[in-house]
């Protein structure tokens, strides 16, 4: 096969993104998210953006329910960070963040007589019965592991890294204290297979090689350092799930012969051109890839605007043209919530572009829409 361009790369990757699925009720947000993999949420709203984005006209309703009834499920997992899943991606999930989180937890909780394991299975069993607030399970782990391992290591948690460790345990679904789930931070924890007991556990091996699968069927084609930076593993860690794949995966050349990874029968029924898109916070387009390789979307120059290294944050994006051309957000007051856009480059788009998904945005978050604003660079 001939040299992959950066235009092949783009439009492959956008058939990925924007399946084709019908129907905008749960079973297709369920499809929806099955094609997509994990949505990184640190953002509430992020998850209802992406569907808003991806299937045009599914309601709030829609999604609060599948959240409500635990069949989309949101975790802290790989990589630290927060993603909405499918019951069978928390699985895998699961698996591949806590061995990730061992090491981390023996050193900064300075363990002495237990074993990381050991403390995670406490938090699960802290969190069966009832949702409990992240201050007090610190305070319970704190107080069993000065009866249990040593004062030393229950004096250690007494900063956030520390604290995140435990009550961002990969095994606890996270849930605010209303249904607002698109609007309310979801600091509330449980275990996440006393409340859904069908919850099966996974080899971490056998998840890692199974999400890489679902990534390249999402985001790619990929590089391997894309693969170990999506799910915080080592290169030898990726390079072993790719090899153990087989023929499900062909190696491509892609801009400045870079290697690519790619399924050797990727989904082809997705749309390359989907038009105008709002896309969310910490959308696919930029944090499905490694920091180098962001640039699939935008310009060397671009980059800056919507991903603030010093932080990590991630601005909402719009696409246009198979490119992300502007960043954008709501300014709410009282009942009023306008849009307002910054392009990245000239000149503006017009406003009737943005329409159908000023509308998708009104039905996904239950919210009304009163003006648009559309600023240059």
């Amino acid at each position: 096969m001939a040299q992959l361009t950066l235009s092949d790369l783009r439009r492959m990757t956008l058939r990925r993104q924007f399946p084709s699925v019908r129907g905008l009720g749960g079973e297709a947000v369920l499809r929806l998210f099955g094609l997509l993999g994990p949505i990184q949420s640190q953002v509430p709203r992020a998850p209802f953006l992406t569907i808003a984005s991806r299937l045009p006209g599914v309601t709030r309703a829609t999604i609060r329910q599948l959240f409500d009834t635990h069949q989309l499920v949101k975790t802290t997992s790989i990589r630290g960070t927060v993603h909405t899943s499918t019951r069978e991606q928390f699985s895998r999930l699961d698996a591949v963040a806590g061995r990730q989180r061992e090491a981390l937890i023996r050193r900064q909780l300075r363990l002495r007589r237990l074993q990381p394991e050991e403390v995670m299975a406490e938090v699960r069993a802290f969190c069966a019965d009832d949702w409990r607030a992240r201050s007090d399970i610190v305070a319970h782990v704190r107080g069993w592991l000065g009866e249990h391992d040593s004062w030393e290591s229950a004096a250690s948690i007494d900063n956030t890294m520390a604290e995140n460790l435990i009550w961002g345990h990969s095994g606890l679904i996270r849930r605010p204290r209303d249904q607002a789930w698109e609007r309310r931070t979801d600091s509330y924890h449980r275990t996440a297979r006393e409340v859904v007991p069908q919850l099966a556990p996974k080899d971490p091996v056998t998840a890692l090689r199974e999400l890489v699968l679902g990534h390249l069927g999402a985001c790619g084609p990929l590089t391997r350092e894309d693969l170990a930076f999506f799910f915080g593993v080592g290169l030898g860690q990726a390079d072993a799930a790719v090899r153990a794949l087989g023929e499900q995966v062909r190696r491509l050349t892609g801009p400045d012969s870079v290697e690519y990874l790619d399924l050797s029968e990727p989904p082809g029924d997705g749309c390359a051109d989907p038009g105008l898109r709002l896309l969310p916070e910490f959308d696919a387009l930029l944090v499905g890839y490694s920091g180098r390789h962001r640039l699939r979307f935008v310009s060397e120059e671009q980059l800056p605007r919507v991903w603030a290294k010093t932080n990590g944050l991630f601005a909402p994006v719009v696409l246009h043209d198979g490119r992300l051309v502007a960043t954008w957000r709501t300014l709410t007051r009282g009942r009023r919530t306008d849009i307002e856009v910054r392009m990245l480059e000239e000149p503006p788009l017009s406003e009737d572009l943005f329409e159908p998904q000023l509308r998708a945005v009104e039905h996904a978050l239950g919210l009304t829409i009163t003006e648009l604003r559309i600023h240059s660079p």
